[in-house]
């Protein structure tokens, strides 16, 4: 059976999770009262018991909650998944958002072990439909997979743009969620190691790539041109559209 093995919340962020016997889950933010709720692509995050006993076998003593994942799963390939799968705890539905995470800075477990699961074999989902979810509620996998979208643009684009670029995104595209990617110089930070995470990994359907200055447009000189437009490039089943302006999205 593919159930819940544990639930787990912090009010910090950071920190080892504490286990609970139930807790409601909060559409679009996530479980009442965590640290990690909030409006972005990574609501609740997923870890199965297995990579927790993965982890046991290498002399750590870890147990659910420790990876600060938010609902340990028993039976369950979570790594098997696809983003924007749709799955079902009780009342809930929950869309998958994300598979597995870049960590910039090494954790505690890592440092201890020389390793860590939650990178590789943690996913994360966006709340759909809330509901009451309780330690052994069986999770049902859905047949529906919706489409994903995602932004890429500095911090201070986030900070100035955000909410009207997911908005004409949401419009656009009608993603089940959308996430925002920030460029930075950390590792990963790069568009094009971001842009390879949101095509080979996350198989994201449209990606904005938000870029006033002109300066990364040279990373996608060699993606083919969708339809022949000067601003949507193709790769995979990916449609990378090029952004100097709000004009040019909103003429997408």
């Amino acid at each position: 059976m593919q159930k819940i093995k544990a639930i787990s919340i912090s009010d910090r962020k950071g920190i080892r999770k504490k286990n609970r016997a139930a807790t409601t889950l909060i559409a679009a933010f996530g479980l009442e009262n965590d640290a990690h709720g909030g409006k972005w692509h990574r609501q609740v995050s997923f870890l199965a018991q297995e990579s927790i006993d993965t982890m046991r076998a290498k002399g750590l003593d870890v147990v659910a909650g420790n990876f600060a994942e938010n609902i340990t799963t028993e039976g369950l390939d979570l790594t098997a998944l696809e983003v924007g799968r749709h799955i079902r705890i009780g009342e809930a539905e929950l869309v998958i958002s994300q598979l597995g995470k870049i960590c910039h800075t090494r954790c505690a477990i890592y440092h201890q072990a020389g390793d860590c699961v939650m990178p590789r074999e943690g996913i994360f989902a966006v709340i759909l439909t809330g509901g009451t979810i309780q330690v052994g509620d069986a999770i049902e996998i859905g047949d529906k997979i919706s489409k994903s979208a995602a932004i890429v643009g500095s911090k201070e684009t986030e900070e100035t743009l955000g909410e009207q670029l997911k908005h004409l995104a949401e419009e656009k595209f009608a993603p089940a969620f959308i996430r925002f990617d920030t460029l930075s110089s950390k590792e990963g930070g790069t568009l094009a190691a971001i842009l390879e995470d949101l095509v080979t990994t996350q198989k994201t359907s449209d990606i904005v790539v938000y870029d006033p200055s002109g300066n990364l447009g040279l990373t996608l000189a060699g993606y083919p041109r969708k339809d022949d437009l000067q601003n949507r490039y193709l790769r995979d089943n990916s449609t990378i559209h090029y952004c100097r302006t709000i004009a040019d999205l909103e003429g997408t």
